[in-house]
């Protein structure tokens, strides 16, 4: 009897050992499984937020042109306080394409500003509007040795003849200047206005 109660309990220790191996590989299994689930699953969402919010290559252009912009326009601004940084930089989305223009590539030229700038100038094509018609004409402009060049002078321009000095509303500054003649485009000031309230350009005016 003894010999048979030794064998059993042998037998159950055998068993309980074989169940532990049994939920040990189950464990570890559902350990790698989980793994997996982790780094093949949970991280897909993460994924596409990335892609859903993520910029498009024009976003992107466009916030660095901004960007481009912000600083050298901020700091003409606090210098002399003639040009809201808002109307400045969106008067170069405007007037450059966003930085795309052969102007802006070939001369620093961002603004549009004819004539010449320390005895540089060079002509390019442009388009002007003659009583609310467009014309391609090509015309001499200025050509610039830097970004932070072209801003002091064309603020000094403008406020020199198109802008009284103390505009603090960019809405006003943007009516003012297609009055008095900055642009030859009828939708100008309306187009600046467009411009600065869709990036938030106004931002800057309170540096």
């Amino acid at each position: 009897m003894a010999k048979k109660k030794r064998r059993r309990k042998k037998n159950n220790q055998q068993g309980i050992a074989t169940i532990i191996f049994v939920l040990a590989l189950f464990v570890i299994g559902g350990g790698f499984g989980a793994r997996y689930l982790i780094d093949n699953y949970l991280d897909q969402p993460t994924t596409t937020t990335h892609k859903s919010t993520g910029e498009t290559a024009e976003q992107r252009h466009q916030h660095q042109f901004i960007s481009k912009m912000e600083k050298p326009a901020v700091n003409v601004y606090k210098k002399n306080h003639q040009v809201l940084p808002s109307i400045a930089i969106a008067q170069a989305i405007v007037e450059s394409n966003w930085g795309e223009s052969q102007l802006y590539r070939q001369a620093k030229n961002p603004f549009g500003m004819k004539g010449s700038y320390e005895g540089k100038t060079r002509l390019f094509p442009t388009t002007e509007y003659v009583n609310g018609k467009e014309e391609k004409i090509n015309a001499y402009f200025r050509v610039y040795p830097t970004l932070s060049a072209a801003i002091l002078d064309h603020d000094a321009v403008v406020a020199r003849q198109f802008l009284p000095s103390g505009v603090t509303n960019y809405r006003t500054a943007a009516k003012l200047l297609q009055s008095n003649g900055y642009a030859t485009d009828p939708t100008y000031a309306k187009k600046l206005i467009n411009v600065i309230t869709t990036y938030n350009l106004n931002r800057f005016d309170s540096y």
